[in-house]
C-alpha cells in the first residue's frame, strides 16, 4: 500500500512541476549596454519557439528604456513606446504581444544607461509562451 502511495505522489509532483515549467520565463538573450544613449539588438532564433509575452531584467546599473521594437519572422513589427526606468536587480513590466503566439526574429531596445563610473548595465530578455 505504501508503495502505491509513493508512486502516486511522485506522479502528482511530476505533473505539477511540468505545468509550472511550461509557464516559466525563458531566457532569450543578454546584451551589455554602455553609458550613453543607444540601441541594441537581441536576435532570437526560430528554434526558441513562439511567445505571447516579453519582459527583461537589468543588472549592473539602471537602464532608461525609451522604446522596444519586436520584429517577427513574418516581417511584422510591434512597437512599445515607454519611458521606463528599470533599476539594477529589477525586471520590467510584462509586454503582451498582439495576436497569436508568433516567432520572434529579434528585439531592438532604445535606451539610456545611468551608470556612475565604469559600471555597465546588462539587459536580459525573457519570453513566455
Amino acid at each position: 500500500m505504501n508503495h502505491r502511495i509513493r508512486i502516486l505522489a511522485i506522479l502528482a509532483l511530476t505533473a505539477v512541476f511540468s505545468v509550472a515549467s511550461a509557464a516559466s520565463w525563458i531566457k532569450l538573450g543578454t546584451r551589455t549596454v554602455s553609458d550613453r544613449a543607444e540601441y541594441d539588438t537581441i536576435v532570437v532564433g526560430a528554434d526558441e519557439g513562439r511567445f505571447s509575452k516579453l519582459r527583461f531584467g537589468v543588472k549592473g546599473t539602471r537602464v532608461e528604456l525609451k522604446r522596444m521594437v519586436v520584429h517577427f519572422r513574418d516581417g511584422s513589427q510591434q512597437r512599445f513606446e515607454r519611458n521606463a526606468s528599470i533599476k539594477a536587480g529589477e525586471r520590467s513590466d510584462v509586454y503582451d504581444l498582439e495576436g497569436k503566439q508568433r516567432v520572434i526574429s529579434k528585439v531592438v531596445f532604445y535606451y539610456e544607461t545611468r551608470s556612475p563610473g565604469q559600471k555597465r548595465a546588462q539587459l536580459t530578455l525573457y519570453g513566455r509562451r
